[in-house]
């Protein structure tokens, strides 16, 4: 069984974030400034069951279902476009993609019907981060610490496909999606190599996505915490 897209949300969500696109974009085109285009790929670590709200459909899930929340951390991989400004900052916009799919099972009820119950979870999300970077000792030097953060939308999709065994046997799937913006904060060090710079960055995001409707075991899906990813940019003069 589908759900229908969370379209309301998304079309609000995405107005507020092509407004700050066009807007930065409308600024670079009268800066003479140096373009720097990263990509970077890591860890994505999510968020404990314990810091999750009692609404979270992954947390209730552990309620009748065998695993870890921990089992959804995986490889995030992304890249973005950045414009400089003077000697300490870069701002501009990027691109993130995130997927795990985690497979629950319940014990069998052998005192009763005899039926088990296993659930194969998916999150998927599609990031559009506008953010900043401000290096404190310039983006000159042989090695350029910074830190910075900004906005990001995130185009999500999350998917149950329920497995029914035993005297009742059958197959069926759940579906929701939608769009949510929530803030992203970041620090990390790079060191130029000739024209390219090598690093590393940790990135925070914080969100709660709404689910549509009675169809899951919670009302949210907790998007956010922490990836630690290494960075490779070309800088274009």
């Amino acid at each position: 069984m589908g759900r229908r897209p969370n379209a309301d949300r998304g079309t609000h969500v995405g107005g507020w974030w092509l407004s700050l696109l066009v807007g930065m974009l409308s600024v670079s085109g009268v800066a003479d400034a140096q373009q720097v285009v990263g990509i970077s790929v890591g860890q994505f670590s999510v968020v404990s069951e314990s810091s999750r709200s009692n609404e979270d459909v992954l947390k209730a899930n552990r309620g009748f279902q065998t695993f870890d929340i921990g089992d959804f951390d995986n490889i995030i991989v992304g890249g973005d476009w950045m414009l400089a400004f003077g000697d300490y900052i870069e701002a501009g916009a990027g691109l993130e993609f995130y997927q795990r799919t985690v497979s629950g099972t319940q014990p069998i009820d052998e005192a009763t019907t005899g039926n088990s119950l296993a659930v194969d979870m998916t999150v998927r999300t599609v990031s559009f981060p506008i953010t900043a970077r401000l290096f404190p000792l310039t983006r000159d030097g042989r090695v350029q610490p910074y830190v910075g953060g900004g906005a990001t939308a995130h185009f999500w999709r999350y998917t149950e496909e329920r497995i029914f065994t035993g005297a009742i046997s059958g197959q069926s799937s759940a579906i929701d999606q939608g769009i949510t913006a929530g803030p992203v904060v970041f620090g990390g060090v790079r060191v130029p190599v000739g024209s390219v710079n090598i690093g590393g960055e940790v990135r925070y995001r914080a969100r709660d996505a709404r689910l549509n409707g009675p169809v899951f075991a919670g009302t949210t899906l907790n998007l956010g915490r922490i990836s630690t990813v290494a960075t490779i940019q070309f800088r274009i003069p």
